[in-house]
């Protein structure tokens, strides 16, 4: 019974959560729509990195050429084509899921620090590949693509807020799914879960590629916001680290340590930049080490070590 009660309570305060969301732009100013849309980014970023790299223990560090490839497919449709924002979007997402699948084919079978660094190298080939003259008279080369999609900021706010909570509620669902604990086995033992006849390979190309899609389209979303993009931007390194330094905040393998850690990450960095502009960055080092100390297994890890909140999956 009490549990029930929990769960209601769960669910009311979610529900009207959602609604203040929604309701938003009809009462906010620009300056808070713009944090809400940047927190509600890296909350896509955070949770998609989460997705693959906290189930199955792969550490991405090309988290960046997700965003990167969906982000120029996407900006190249709309600005040298005309395309609709609302497809062009998708069309950059369901690339770079495609794309995906293929590497994933070939660089899963790499373990441990080896496919890390792979991924490093793939996002830097790649950045060097799009900035050359040999892909100029599709990506521009390193001069960039400004361009303008006619969205307005309410609209880019809803599309970003849509697509966070669809990217919460598939990392919900499959934590708490038998896909979700195969993920688990293979980050536990690798081996083990081979021997017990878990396809490790085929469910990590599931994984890496539903990663890529909802990340790829957060990169799409954030390129449009950005109404610009060149390959230093695209596929720069602080895309990676930041959504994984959130994520850590927050706690690896949860299901809403990735939005604590992207809220919060987005909130105190917002502050100290505008109160502290010269020395932020070292007090926000200061806090980063903090946590790392006292907080290894991020703030939901260690709420669910004092009782504070139930040890379950699903949260």
């Amino acid at each position: 019974m009490a549990n029930l009660i929990n769960k209601n309570r769960a669910l009311i305060g979610m529900m009207l959560l959602m609604a203040f969301l929604i309701f938003v732009p009809f009462f906010a100013t620009d300056y808070w729509i713009t944090l809400l849309v940047l927190i509600l980014i890296f909350t896509v970023y955070a949770s998609g990195w989460n997705l693959f790299s906290g189930l199955t223990g792969y550490t991405n560090f090309g988290l960046a050429w997700f965003i990167g490839v969906s982000g120029y497919v996407s900006s190249l449709l709309i600005a040298d084509y005309r395309w609709f924002w609302l497809l062009a979007w998708p069309m950059g997402a369901l690339f770079i899921c495609i794309v995906s699948i293929g590497v994933g084919y070939i660089l899963l079978r790499i373990r441990g620090v080896y496919f890390a660094i792979s991924m490093v190298a793939l996002t830097e080939g790649t950045r060097e590949l799009f900035g050359t003259g040999y892909l100029e008279p599709i990506t521009h080369g390193g001069k960039g693509v400004p361009f303008v999609a006619g969205i307005h900021l309410p609209t880019l706010y809803w599309s970003i807020l849509l697509l966070a909570f669809i990217t919460v509620l598939i990392c919900y669902r499959i934590t708490s799914s038998k896909f979700g604990l195969r993920l688990m086995a293979i980050r536990e033992d690798e081996q083990a879960a081979e021997t017990l006849g878990i396809h490790t390979t085929r469910d990590k190309i599931i994984a890496f590629a539903l990663s890529g899609f909802l990340v790829g389209l957060g990169g799409a979303i954030h390129c449009t916001y950005q109404n610009y993009i060149d390959p230093n931007y695209a596929f720069n390194i602080q895309l990676t680290l930041t959504p994984i330094v959130m994520t850590l905040f927050g706690g690896v393998g949860t299901v809403f340590g990735p939005v604590l850690g992207a809220t919060l990450f987005t909130f105190i960095h917002e502050i100290l930049w505008a109160e502290l502009t010269l020395l932020y960055m070292a007090f926000f080092g200061g806090i980063l080490m903090t946590l790392i100390l006292f907080f290894p297994q991020g703030l939901l890890g260690w709420m669910k070590e004092r009782g504070i909140l139930p040890r379950t999956r699903k949260i």
